[in-house]
């Protein structure tokens, strides 16, 4: 949450403390702790009339991984003192409490029990040791999507804890840029002339797929339309790269620019000729309402959670199949009317995502 390259789980977090800080700030008394050995790093603080922020600052956070990789779990109290009456957990894994006291989990999907192979092997221990044993023991699950809440029901089919689904809305404020930034057109991005996904470069994010239904595209359209992969580093990437590079040896035009500060992505997002989301899996989507936000048409891989977040405004193709995405792609980068309909159906789409309502399921459940 305090990171400056925050990730979606950052976002969400920050996102669903504040709606909460901001719907209830006279029933609420919010107070975070974030580890900060001996001072050592400059956080900016979220402000907020009832939100506190403590630093743990005598220990090292590592100190809770290392533990972990050895087998057990701290106690809480041994990090934070705090006569709360309910503790969140924002990411899967709760630590066990000498006082009992009521727990939230943020659990944001269950990859690694629907498909263990997309998750990285050490993450994987960890999961299934601690999530898990998490899951089973929290009072209130808070989840982002329908789908995820059927994947808990199905692998804990006698759980005990209330569910409550936060689907994730884009930003409150969403500027569509113009022109792009001179640090992406100098590795040669153009406005309005290039293919986007945002995202992770991970085996479950599909890019391969991708990369191969971009090489089958007719000439003439790989000549209008460059490739741009905008994401950090994931892990297991070695063979999306090895397409990637392979085909620019044989002249693709595809960019991979890297980690895109959040100005960056949205010129990317709001000069896209479309955004595409190959995902084999995914908790929620969150780049596809932001594209929608900056008014990119959006195609999916046809997977549930795409359906569930997206509606009819997208496109739909076969996950396994490149050939349907060449297809697909094709014929959308060709068809104004159809990119301006999914334009208009996105906007629409976005009014069905809100952190208030968020902040009231949640509060509900936790009151």
């Amino acid at each position: 949450m305090l990171d400056s390259r925050r990730s979606g789980v950052g976002y969400y977090v920050d996102h669903l403390i504040t709606s909460l800080q901001d719907a209830h700030k006279d029933e609420l008394e919010l107070t975070g702790y974030y580890f900060n050995f001996l001072n050592r790093r400059r956080h900016q603080l979220p402000a907020g009339t009832a939100l506190r922020f403590y630093k743990i600052w005598l220990m090292p956070g590592k100190l809770i991984s290392l533990c972990r990789r050895l087998g057990f779990q701290p106690w809480l109290e041994l990090f934070v003192h705090s006569r709360a009456d309910t503790v969140i957990f924002t990411n899967y894994v709760a630590l066990p409490q000498l006082r009992r006291r009521k727990t939230a989990l943020v659990v944001y999907d269950l990859s690694f029990l629907d498909v263990p192979e997309f998750t990285q092997a050490r993450n994987l221990r960890y999961l299934k040791r601690f999530a898990v044993r998490s899951i089973r023991r929290a009072d209130v699950i808070i989840t982002i999507s329908e789908f995820t809440k059927g994947r808990l029901r199905h692998h804990f089919p006698d759980l005990r804890a209330q569910i409550v689904v936060t689907p994730i809305p884009p930003a409150a404020k969403a500027i569509r840029r113009a022109e792009l930034p001179s640090s992406l057109t100098a590795k040669g991005i153009q406005h309005g002339a290039y293919i986007l996904y945002v995202g992770t470069i991970e085996p479950r994010k599909n890019l391969e797929t991708l990369v191969a239904a971009y090489a089958d595209l007719e000439p003439s359209v790989r000549a209008r339309y460059s490739l741009v992969l905008a994401g950090g580093k994931g892990w297991k990437d070695e063979k999306i790269l090895a397409a990637v590079a392979e085909q620019q040896s044989k002249g693709l035009n595809i960019v991979m620019p890297g980690y895109v500060s959040e100005q960056e992505k949205s010129a990317l997002y709001s000069n896209a000729a479309c955004f595409v989301l190959p995902s084999h899996y995914e908790g929620f989507g969150m780049p596809v309402l932001e594209a929608m936000q900056h008014g990119a048409p959006v195609l999916l891989s046809d997977i549930p959670v795409f359906r569930e977040v997206a509606g009819d405004a997208a496109v739909y193709f076969d996950k396994d199949s490149s050939g349907d995405l060449a297809k697909k792609l094709s014929s959308l980068l060709q068809d104004g009317a159809r990119q301006k309909l999914l334009v208009k159906k996105g906007e629409q789409r976005l009014t069905a995502f809100s952190w208030t309502e968020n902040a009231a399921k949640v509060y509900q459940a936790l009151e």
